[in-house]
């Protein structure tokens, strides 16, 4: 909405008319509409259109006063960046020491500038956390969206040669950040474990790593290693195409020489349970490992076979024990999982019967689809051809198959615990898998493209510190009895914006008020809110 001067011809004269006109689109195309005319311009009473303003102003919005005043007050915003979040990440970047062990391991190798450094590699850490993204949109989003004032100073070039130093420190890093930990939360390492998983490649990696896989693409296989409590404390990158059951010999032999950790017990999910691994621990180490239930004899027909009462240990977990050729194990049995596996196989069942109704008869032969259904992944194993050529359900597999319903199988070296004991820590062990998850989702690390395999480790690094920001404020949260996830905590912390202004020629940095998630999350950390205003 405008005001419009229109010039009109009167004889040899020429007068000039006001109008109140708006704009709309019709057909695509822009017309206008006069709302008002206001008269001659040279004959306008000016006092007649002051009291037509002001009789309108009563009328006004509340956003159009807002811009009188601040148009009044000469108030411009200038940008608004993310600082919620990042002040919480740096809370617990600090309190464990990061910030020292680096500048000093950086400084013991006389590089010029340990700051900057130390810098740029927290800005990726936190960008990891928050907004995942390249190294190049990493420095975009730095400059842009994040209230990081010790990063003002960081170029596109520092983060790629942080990566490169930071890999030169991994070791004393991990040693170094293993001994803060344990001196400030007194971490239980009475169990520890370990599992590996595989990351993917986008694009051409080093030919190093990127090995053609089982799971038949180019992948790095990634160890790690996390204390009872969940804190990751160590992890190992290696060629894709290394088998996991052959990283726990060196794994262990790796841990009993850089850390000092006194008597623990090695906690390992089934996938990397070997005969060979099995003899290296018990000559080494304690240990407490998942057994696969249909690979080794022993269990399948010496375990399983075991008779007696379970003992309840916690909700949806059961436990009896027994020992086969002197080992102990630890059979494990879930009754929702039990019966959430009979609901399905009992689905499965049903379904295979009507398919097989659904066949052509066995006059015409061994067809196509029965091919199909037989060598199925999972149909199959319920199916039995007679000789007739004719599809029947195999009870025997179907009775076979559900003996292993809601069950899992322990062995162990350790005699001290108990049985529940052994069965809870197990328990834990989802820890890892949750770890990966969040590792590979949460912070991102897949897909990679760097193509140096330093900068590959040296991005697996990172990845693994921003996850170890995200255990430890859950952790704090936990210990709190806050019912806050980690993900909820950073989305209500970054509600917390830095506004830069400028009023009347000078500088200032409003706070936005923090919401009631954000305002619990700085007291449980004994964090003051930013300042509401600063001046600049």
């Amino acid at each position: 909405m405008f005001v419009r001067e229109k010039t009109a011809k009167q004889g040899d004269r020429e007068y000039t008319y006001l109008q109140l006109v708006h704009n709309r689109r019709v057909d695509g195309k822009t017309r206008q509409k006069v709302l008002l005319s206001l008269g001659r311009k040279d004959k306008l009473d000016q006092d007649r259109i002051d009291e037509m303003v002001k009789a309108l102003a009563e009328f006004t919005t509340a956003k159009l006063q807002v811009i009188k005043q601040a148009e009044e007050l000469d108030l411009e915003a200038i940008a608004t960046r993310r600082w919620g979040d990042l002040l919480v990440l740096d809370k617990l970047w600090k309190g464990v020491g990061l910030d020292r062990i680096i500048k000093r391991h950086l400084e013991e190798r006389r590089f010029s500038s340990p700051l900057d450094v130390e810098a740029a590699i927290r800005a990726m850490v936190f960008n990891r956390c928050c907004d995942p993204r390249s190294k190049l949109g990493t420095y975009r989003w730095l400059k842009r969206k994040a209230y990081f004032p010790d990063g003002e100073g960081l170029k596109l070039h520092h983060f790629y040669r942080a990566l490169d130093l930071l890999i030169g420190i991994k070791e004393e890093l991990e040693r170094d950040l293993y001994l803060q930990l344990v001196d400030l939360f007194n971490l239980d390492l009475s169990v520890v474990f370990y599992d590996t998983t595989l990351v993917s490649y986008e694009g051409e990696g080093p030919e190093e790593l990127m090995k053609w896989s089982r799971r038949k693409s180019y992948d790095f296989l990634l160890g790690l290693a996390l204390t009872r409590d969940g804190i990751p404390f160590s992890h190992e990158v290696m060629p894709g195409n290394t088998t996991d059951s052959t990283t726990l010999k060196a794994w262990v032999e790796k841990l009993k020489g850089r850390f000092k950790i006194g008597r623990c017990i090695i906690c390992a999910d089934r996938g990397i349970v070997t005969w060979e691994n099995l003899k290296f621990l018990e000559e080494e180490i304690p240990y407490l490992v998942g057994m696969p239930l249909r690979k080794f004899k022993e269990v399948n027909e010496g375990v399983l076979s075991t008779r007696g009462r379970y003992r309840e240990v916690a909700d949806n977990l059961m436990v009896k024990e027994t020992k086969v050729g002197g080992i102990r194990y630890l059979i494990c049995f879930n009754p929702k999982e039990a019966r959430r596996k009979a609901a399905e196989r009992e689905e499965l069942i049903q379904k295979l019967e009507e398919e097989i109704q659904s066949l052509r008869p066995a006059k015409e032969g061994h067809t196509k689809r029965i091919c199909e259904l037989l060598s199925h992944r999972i149909k199959g194993k319920y199916l039995r051809e007679l000789e007739s050529g004719e599809l029947v359900i195999d009870r025997k597999a179907v009775k076979e198959e559900a003996r292993y319903d809601g069950k899992f199988v322990l062995r162990t070296s350790e005699e001290e615990l108990s049985g529940e004991e052994l069965a809870l820590a197990y328990k834990e062990l989802i820890r890892i898998e949750h770890s990966f998850r969040s590792i590979k989702s949460f912070v991102e690390i897949a897909p990679v493209y760097h193509w140096a395999e330093r900068r590959v480790r040296a991005h697996v690094v990172v990845c693994v510190l921003a996850h170890l920001l995200e255990r430890l404020l859950e952790r704090e949260l936990r210990r709190a009895g806050s019912e806050l996830s980690v993900f909820e905590a950073l989305e209500a912390l970054e509600e917390v914006q830095a506004v830069d202004v400028v009023l009347q020629g000078r500088g200032y940095r409003l706070g936005t008020r923090p919401p009631a998630e954000a305002g619990e999350v700085f007291r449980i950390l004994g964090m003051r809110a930013p300042r509401r205003i600063q001046e600049l």
